[in-house]
């Protein structure tokens, strides 16, 4: 049985950055993850580009407060630490942090040459069935073989060892899917349409209210963008993916303004079925008149006032049944709670400490998450 001082179980965000300071105390140290490179999941953060964090973090873009994680190893302290590993970066008008090179590969390839320069020893392809507990040992059963460490940390994502970590008698909230498109009714016929500049509301089954403003794109059988990502955030801390979305797709503009609008339009003396053509999309103006019950078989100098104020509510009110979530999160919610752990990050059992995803801490889009992992990861590795 091979014995290291501190095994990382985990070779993502957290992991890496967490293996690379605990190398300043250790001599021995060892990544073990399923996966086939280090950092693979960063390759497809970002939309590849890897939003590395931004410049405006702040508890409130979390579940929780975090400051005191934040205190210890906040923005800045990210950006020296790539910076003294060799990675150029930027930030964009809206404080989102990226490689300078646009792709996030460059972020592996840094981690990937301090982890390597430092001679930290890392066997991927290798899956963990077992963490236990001696009196003075941890005891890690791999798919490979059993290793043997004084300390270990977990920073493995969500969903990832939840049984191993309950088997160590570790309290551990269930992992709901974060960042996700959602499913909602009614949404076949505005396929692959992509609108920008809306607002979103939310209204969760208890009536709470959330509201974002940016871009959505309509899939078959859901909606996604930032925005929707953001609001289901607050469907996954709930564990509740049901409720309202309501698209306001003129936020810009009062109701009464569309009232206006609209009965200016009227004088284009167009059939009614291309009384949006220069206003919306095809596909999202069919679904204004569906909805209002218009028939179309008339000249837009036909619409009546109530018609043309039926019309301007459903602008601002384009309402849609969410019923779920689609399969493809960037994040999960749940996990250990912070309470359980000390500020360090260390759990009841010494020398058992836990970074990134693993802990219940899920923020929201634009780089938060990241430095979520930077920030716990950086403090298990500097005080473990």
């Amino acid at each position: 049985m091979e014995n290291f001082d501190v095994i990382v179980v985990g070779a993502g965000t957290s992991g890496c950055i967490s293996s690379i300071f605990a190398k300043e105390k250790y001599e021995n140290v060892l990544i073990i993850d399923k996966q086939n490179k280090l950092a693979k999941k960063i390759l497809v953060t970002g939309n590849g580009r890897c939003n590395l964090s931004n410049i405006n973090v702040n508890s409130k873009c979390y579940n929780q407060n975090i400051d005191k994680y934040l205190n210890e190893f906040n923005v800045k302290d990210t950006l020296a630490f790539f910076n003294k590993i060799g990675l150029e970066y930027y930030s964009d008008d809206e404080g989102r942090i990226y490689p300078i090179s646009n792709s996030a590969k460059s972020v592996v390839d840094v981690l990937t040459n301090k982890i390597e320069q430092l001679g930290i020893k890392y066997n991927l392809n290798t899956e963990v069935k077992n963490i236990s507990k001696t009196k003075n040992k941890y005891i890690i059963e791999t798919t490979e073989k059993v290793f043997s460490a004084n300390k270990v940390i977990v920073a493995t994502g969500g969903n990832s060892l939840t049984n191993i970590i309950l088997n160590l008698g570790i309290k551990i909230k269930n992992f709901t899917p974060s960042l996700v498109s959602l499913k909602i009714n009614s949404s076949k016929n505005l396929a692959n349409v992509r609108l920008s500049n809306v607002s979103v509301k939310l209204i969760t089954d208890n009536q709470n209210t959330y509201q974002e403003n940016g871009e959505i794109l309509f899939r078959e059988n859901g909606i996604s963008g930032i925005c929707i990502f953001n609001l289901s955030a607050y469907l996954s801390r709930y564990q509740n993916f049901n409720g309202e979305l309501v698209i306001d797709l003129l936020p810009f503009k009062s109701e009464n303004e569309i009232i206006d609008l609209l009965s200016e339009r009227r004088q284009l003396n167009i059939p009614i079925n291309k009384f949006f053509d220069g206003m919306f999309v095809k596909q999202i103006g069919y679904e204004i008149l569906n909805r209002a019950k218009i028939n179309e078989e008339r000249l837009s100098n036909k619409l009546s006032d109530n018609e043309i104020k039926e019309l301007s509510t459903i602008i601002k009110n384009l309402n849609f049944k969410v019923k779920g979530f689609l399969d493809n999160n960037q994040v999960y919610s749940g996990g250990i709670s912070l309470s359980d752990l000390t500020l360090n990050l260390e759990s009841k059992h010494k020398g058992l400490f836990f970074c990134g995803e693993i802990c219940d801490v899920d923020g929201l889009c634009g780089g938060y998450n990241l430095q979520w992992a930077w920030t716990s990861g950086a403090i298990v590795g500097k005080n473990i």
